[in-house]
């Protein structure tokens, strides 16, 4: 059996603000194994009113650049996504 499939990407969020150009600052990084991979950002504002408190998946990097990732509810199915698109 091939145990780097058991293994889990470690994944780590880091708290940082964001220039997103609007009022949506709140962010945070994303680390897996120790890799910068993506920025999600929380959504704030009046024209994110249905989506408001989401996260959105500002930028990816690596094997997530590129990809088009849903608004998450919260921080937790993010990182299930990113687990998920990480996987080998």
């Amino acid at each position: 059996m091939d145990k780097r499939r058991n293994v889990e990407t470690l994944v780590v969020l880091q708290s940082i603000a964001v220039d997103t150009g609007s009022p949506d600052r709140e962010g945070r990084l994303v680390i897996a194994n120790g890799l910068l991979v993506g920025v999600l950002v929380r959504l704030d504002t009046p024209e994110h009113e249905e989506e408001r408190s989401n996260w959105f998946f500002e930028a990816g990097l690596g094997r997530l650049q590129g990809l088009r990732a849903p608004t998450f509810d919260n921080l937790e199915a993010a990182t299930r996504w990113v687990r998920k698109h990480l996987k080998p």
